[in-house]
């Protein structure tokens, strides 16, 4: 199989650039999948101009683009012990889907959300909470044909970690439209980003490739940091995640030059194994 790379729109920062703009620079750089990122100011689920969508939607069919989303975080919280905050991150995450579903984009990856003092006190209560919030997205995409992925978190308040990761999908019943967005960084921050993937390999259909300091969370091109990709993308070829390897960088030229680095990192694998064999 042949590796699926494709580019975050954190490329273009917090400058103001335009969707519209990652979306030509993606198809121009033979890209197979832009994931969108959803946030205020322009891009935020519900509030988007329907002409805008269109425009979005026409120019990624031209060059062959599939569309992804990443639902809005920032205010997210579906663990919350309070009612009106839980219902008001479901809306964001269930009209995320509906934008998903006028651009013709298949995949949208959401967090789960922070842990503060009350979810602190009342873990059981608010893993419930959490369970009801996240079944009730799950059958939503379920009916517009949308897959989703949750991503693997590593701050101290989020939510996320490996093991409640695992945990929710299996208490979910592994439901067949909800997997797991991988993200190198994050489980970076926590410790071993291998040992991570090797706990969460079996629920990884996307992931986020980027580098950082051993720790550390960052933006930076492949090979910027101490991650060891050698490592990591010999075992997703070897569990057959052949991607998407979606690059969520702070710029184009470290979107370009990630790409470069995987695969060369690829090439000298098959190069390996044709030696051994």
């Amino acid at each position: 199989m042949k590796p699926i790379y494709g580019v975050s729109t954190s490329i273009l920062g917090f400058s103001g650039g335009r969707i519209i703009d990652a979306v030509k620079f993606a198809g121009n750089k033979e890209f197979e999948v832009l994931e969108i990122v959803c946030e205020a100011p322009e891009f935020l689920p519900g509030k988007i101009p329907t002409n805008y969508l269109r425009e979005i939607a026409r120019e990624s069919l031209n060059y062959g683009l599939k569309l992804q989303l990443h639902a809005p975080f920032y205010s997210i919280n579906l663990a919350s012990l309070d009612s009106e905050v839980r219902k008001l991150s479901i809306n964001v995450l269930l009209k995320t889907i509906d934008t998903a579903t006028d651009l013709d984009a298949k995949l949208v990856t959401f967090h789960l959300g922070l842990c503060f003092l009350p979810c602190r006190v009342y873990p059981k209560e608010a893993e419930t909470v959490l369970l009801e919030s996240v079944s009730t997205i799950v059958d939503y995409a379920k009916e517009h044909a949308i897959k989703l992925a949750v991503e693997n978190r590593g701050g101290r308040l989020d939510i996320g970690k490996s093991e409640d990761l695992i945990r929710l999908i299996k208490e979910l019943g592994n439901p067949n439209n909800l997997g797991i967005t991988f993200d190198v960084v994050q489980a970076n921050v926590v410790g071993d980003p291998i040992q991570e993937y090797l706990k969460l390999k079996n629920f990884v259909i996307n992931s986020h490739i980027r580098d950082a300091p051993r720790g550390k969370e960052a933006l930076l091109a492949v090979g910027e940091g101490e991650i060891d990709f050698h490592t990591l993308i010999r075992l997703f070829l070897k569990n057959n995640f052949y991607g998407p390897y979606v690059f969520e960088v702070s710029s184009k030229e470290r979107a370009l030059i990630s790409r470069g680095a995987i695969e060369e990192i690829i090439a000298s694998l098959f190069n390996d194994e044709k030696a051994v064999s």
